[in-house]
């Protein structure tokens, strides 16, 4: 019985978002979900690649109790040629501890501020911590996922406000409104914190 099921609402991605990750059909992936199949050892690869964790944990030869409680997958792995402040989310590239007050959050998240564009809010190497689950408002410090071509990328702004269109962000340095179509963004989540090293 394998564990991508687990895995996936740990993760706070759905099937379909995962199977799109790694180029596959959504239909096919829920059948291994289901545990209608095994994954073969080059799928449970690519999925562990994604999740953050050993392939042997994807195909439940192992699980690692503790990691839902205690761990969190971070993101932060700047792309060549995304921008300067553009993180590649589609995959963890580490996990990190929980935060007492993301005890409840069971899709939390950790992405590494990457460039100079919110400073001095947040620097290049901080790490923030996300709940996807609390709503967000205007001012509110967010992680903005956009499907760009082939990847989930993500940016870190102030939120403002949302018309029918675009969603209208602000960052520091320099001062600007930032505009990006409603059809680019897959999700608005709320950074809930910080990790100042």
């Amino acid at each position: 019985m394998n564990n991508i099921d687990k895995l996936a609402r740990h993760m706070g991605v759905s099937i379909g978002e995962l199977a799109r990750r790694i180029d596959m059909q959504p239909h096919t992936l829920r059948r291994y979900a289901r545990n209608e199949s095994q994954p073969k050892p080059d799928l449970a690869l690519k999925l562990a690649s994604v999740f953050g964790c050993d392939p042997s944990e994807v195909l439940g030869f192992t699980t690692s109790e503790n990691i839902p409680l205690s761990r969190i997958p971070l993101y932060g792995s700047a792309e060549a040629g995304l921008g300067s402040d553009i993180t590649n989310m589609d995959r963890a590239i580490d996990h990190v501890g929980r935060p007492s007050f993301l005890l409840s959050a069971s899709s939390a998240y950790a992405v590494y501020v990457i460039g100079e564009s919110m400073e001095p809010r947040f620097r290049s190497g901080e790490i923030v911590y996300v709940d996807p689950a609390v709503p967000i408002r205007g001012g509110a410090d967010v992680i903005v996922q956009m499907a760009d071509e082939d990847k989930l990328t993500a940016i870190v702004k102030e939120y403002s406000r949302a018309n029918d269109d675009a969603i209208i962000l602000k960052q520091y340095n320099p001062e600007k409104k930032i505009t990006i179509e409603k059809f680019r963004v897959t999700s608005i989540h709320l950074i809930r914190g910080i990790y100042m090293a």
